[in-house]
């Protein structure tokens, strides 16, 4: 096998880096206009403008794939089933040991649904992240009512599920100290759109 024909062939699989419906429609375009130039010019040379080529324009139509594409449901569903699931379970079997592990894990769950259900909107229909601020404060406040609550109602917590309290009780604090620091930024943001506009 030749330099060309590796290089035909490494350039071939360097396409694949591109998004799937860029590939499809313009990937034989790109290997046919390669092909040519490695036909009429050194190699070294061809090889050089198509690194740089591939460096600034497969980030690009990354971003422009990621921006025009449909919102997805799928995976915010897939969290959102396991929370609940997780609730079921901790309620139905009703032993402290089981409730607050599956707290937790529908703590997190809910939390990465929140965050795919985010990222799986195009770039052009999200608003600044400032203006969540609220929704960072009340989740955090609502896991601290259930941590406080549950502790409570059940008086002691078992050897192990003191981990689990702690590490919620910390996501709650978490939260509500990123949703006031939101908020504030939030405001002052505002306030400084207000007295420019």
């Amino acid at each position: 096998m030749s330099a060309r024909q590796r290089t035909l062939g490494a350039y071939r699989l360097a396409v694949r880096l591109y998004p799937r419906r860029f590939r499809e429609e313009y990937g034989p375009d790109l290997v046919a206009l390669v092909t040519d130039q490695i036909r009429d010019e050194p190699t070294w040379r061809v090889l050089a403008r198509t690194a740089i080529d591939l460096a600034l324009t497969v980030p690009s139509r990354h971003l422009e794939a990621h921006m025009s594409r449909s919102a997805t449901t799928v995976v915010p569903v897939i969290f959102g089933a396991v929370a609940l699931s997780a609730v079921v379970v901790g309620v139905t079997v009703g032993s402290i040991g089981v409730l607050l592990p599956c707290l937790a894990v529908a703590v997190i769950a809910v939390s990465l649904a929140l965050v795919s259900a985010h990222r799986a909107r195009p770039l052009t229909e999200r608003r600044p992240t400032t203006g969540n601020w609220w929704k960072l404060l009340g989740g955090g406040s609502v896991v601290l009512a259930v941590l406080i609550g549950t502790t409570n109602a059940t008086g002691e917590l078992p050897e192990g599920a003191w981990f689990v309290a702690m590490v919620t009780g910390l996501t709650g604090l978490t939260l509500i100290g990123a949703g006031i620091v939101l908020g504030i930024a939030h405001l002052s943001s505002r306030a400084n759109r207000s007295t420019t506009g």
